[in-house]
């Protein structure tokens, strides 16, 4: 449709100019005018089509130039916004993580050592301390699930990123297994029983792959911000924010474990199993 409408001006040049000829040249033929008269005529008429020519050629060349920066402009602007929508989902789940991390890391573990250290002074309420992981696991998949809504909305204009999302949804999915079994663990407890500094040291054991898993994902949702951020912002600022750098070795960046070729291996792994189950 655009490439007719571009040939219109210079299909109507052409018929103009073919018109003037034949005009041109009858008059000749009826000797209105000279010969030399015609050549001038002629070469006048063949002027302006050239002339139009690229006139028409630089309108069009310039259009469709004005057609890509607009397109880019729209692009720009729609990544922005995506940006702009998943950095507040980011900054949400960020904020469920560290939840988690607290709980597991500090919270339950201080509680029982200091129910052990004075059960009197300090209570350890296994009713109200399961209410409280039942609800920071709520908080968990409550910002999961903004995040990743998120994410689809805005998927267009980040699809090249989507390995590393379904590779933090991995992740997220082996936390919610672990927390899983730590609700078979914490049920199993005996009340009479944890005045013992072997099961503060268990206890203590079983925290510890949440809040470390935990502290990846907390890890791994700052690396894909950062991804984004110098993908969509870096044309605006001329400039990159710097990845994050691990001071130990055992910690990775999100690049580095989320290769694309791994996380659809794992991807249809994970449905494989899911197919399995009753």
């Amino acid at each position: 449709m655009k490439a007719e409408s571009s040939k219109k001006p210079l299909i109507l040049t052409v018929i103009l100019v073919s018109i003037y000829s034949l005009v041109i040249l009858l008059l000749f033929h009826f000797k209105v005018l000279t010969r030399e008269n015609v050549v001038l005529s002629v070469t006048t008429a063949l002027g302006w089509l050239v002339a139009l020519l690229i006139a028409i050629i630089h309108l069009d060349r310039a259009r469709r130039d004005n057609q890509v920066a607009k397109k880019y402009e729209i692009k720009k602007r729609l990544e922005i916004e995506a940006f702009k929508e998943v950095n507040k989902a980011i900054n949400e789940y960020s904020d469920k993580i560290i939840s988690i991390m607290t709980l597991f890391f500090y919270t339950l573990p201080s509680k029982l050592e200091l129910h052990i250290k004075n059960p009197k002074l300090f209570k350890f309420d296994l009713v109200h301390i399961d209410q409280e992981i039942g609800i920071t696991r709520a908080n968990l998949y409550e910002g999961n699930a903004k995040f990743l809504l998120t994410i689809e909305a805005n998927e267009i204009a980040i699809i090249e990123y989507d390995h590393y999302r379904k590779y933090i949804n991995f992740r997220t999915d082996d936390l919610y297994k672990l927390l899983d079994d730590f609700f078979e663990y914490f049920y199993s407890l005996n009340i009479d029983n944890l005045n013992n500094k072997q099961v503060f040291l268990e206890f203590k054991k079983k925290c510890a792959p949440i809040h470390e898993l935990a502290q990846d994902i907390l890890s791994y949702l700052f690396d894909y911000r950062i991804l984004l951020m110098n993908s969509m912002l870096v044309d605006i600022f001329d400039k990159l924010v710097p990845s994050r750098r691990p001071s130990d070795p055992k910690y990775k960046l999100l690049t580095d474990v989320a290769i694309k070729e791994e996380v659809e291996k794992e991807e249809e792994k994970r449905i494989k199993a899911a197919m399995k189950k009753p």
